[in-house]
């Protein structure tokens, strides 16, 4: 799906057929499952369409991106980061890609932050 956004810049047509496509498989909750991951790990809408204002984002409803926005804002930890939440090969590799989660969780979480009017 996010090919097909950046696609949707040079070959808009194209890019809305085959999103649409893609959207029929969506459950309504916008939950994936992840064959051969952890135990109840799944693809959420924010992982498929993670910016709004871009076509993909139109493949969910509003309110399922606002519940997904406001369980990525909940799983920040502590001391500010975000863990991985899927399978982890060792422990190094969970600690490796937590910097790579934290930051992906906080450009989201902006780009999404209503803005101020004004």
């Amino acid at each position: 799906m996010r090919f097909l956004d950046a696609l949707h810049s040079s070959r808009p047509q194209e890019a809305e057929r085959l999103l649409g496509r893609l959207g029929a498989f969506l459950p309504a909750d916008g939950l994936l499952p992840v064959k051969g991951g952890t135990e109840d790990e799944s693809l959420h809408p924010l992982d498929l369409a993670p910016y709004p204002h871009r076509p993909a984002r139109s493949l969910f409803k509003a309110e399922v991106i606002s519940a997904d926005l406001d369980r990525l804002a909940a799983l920040q930890q502590d001391d500010g980061g975000w863990i991985v939440d899927y399978l982890k090969i060792s422990p190094a590799g969970s600690l490796d890609w937590r910097g790579h989660a934290t930051v992906r969780a906080v450009d989201v979480l902006r780009r999404n932050a209503p803005t101020a009017p004004g």
